[in-house]
């Protein structure tokens, strides 16, 4: 590894971990103690690029590292500096992030499990599987949250259109409501201009994102045929 490459990874995870020390102590001083779990957690999260470099003795590609640390981060900054509710299209970014990441980490894991004689074509479908189940064990840990912590990962979305065979005049035929303006519920109208989804946009939104970007990698990684590894065992570096 040059030497520059070097310093720039050590300060761009430094300067990380100082970020995240700063919104430990700003969540202290506001008493916000609901996310200071997601803080202190970020603060390991941060290293994990650097973790996943010394236990599988590998160098990940520059590019990748540095989009690791910051995705790393992207939960905390997330709902910490409330980039979730600041910039509309955050959590979709993170959840598209993931999708690429995940195949780059799915493909070097089939690799190296097959001693470097892995067939690049089981390579790919390996990491597209791989990338596609870990956004589906992400999604039943925001379901989980919602449901047992009353949490809200899964983001509401205001819809003005509902079809459900529960609105049918019969059993096995659908009914509709068109063109909700508002809902009262116990009495009390919601704030919003149509009725409150809790959260299956959202969450197949998140899929959709996550899958296309895991897709749009495995192809190129296919055609790359691997001339261009994002992440290197040492041995073959020094070679």
């Amino acid at each position: 590894m040059k030497k520059s490459e070097k310093i720039l990874r050590i300060s761009f995870v430094a300067i990380s971990e100082l970020l995240v020390c700063g919104t430990i102590l700003s969540l202290l001083y506001s008493g916000d103690t609901e996310r200071l779990l997601l803080a202190f957690g970020t603060l390991l999260f941060v290293l994990i690029p650097e973790i996943l470099e010394r236990l599988l003795r590998c160098r990940i590609n520059l590019v990748v590292y540095l989009l690791g640390v910051l995705y790393a981060m992207g939960s905390m900054m997330g709902h910490c500096w409330k980039f979730y509710y600041t910039i509309p299209c955050w959590d979709k970014l993170l959840h598209l992030c993931g999708g690429v990441m995940f195949v780059i980490l799915g493909i070097y894991l089939f690799e190296r499990l097959s001693c470097g004689k892995a067939n690049h074509v089981l390579a790919v479908i390996f990491a597209l599987c791989f990338s596609l189940a870990i956004s589906v064990l992400w999604e039943f840990i925001e379901y989980g949250a919602d449901i047992f912590l009353g949490m809200d990962m899964q983001d509401d979305t205001v819809v003005s259109h509902i079809t459900s065979y529960i609105l049918g005049t019969e059993k096995g035929v659908t009914g509709s409501i068109k063109d909700i303006q508002s809902v009262v519920i116990n009495g009390a109208a919601l704030p919003v201009n149509g009725y409150i989804d809790i959260g299956l946009h959202d969450t197949m939104l998140d899929m959709l994102l996550e899958s296309g970007g895991a897709l749009v990698t495995c192809i190129l990684l296919f055609i790359d045929k691997g001339k261009h590894p994002l992440i290197q065992t040492r041995s073959k570096q020094r070679e």
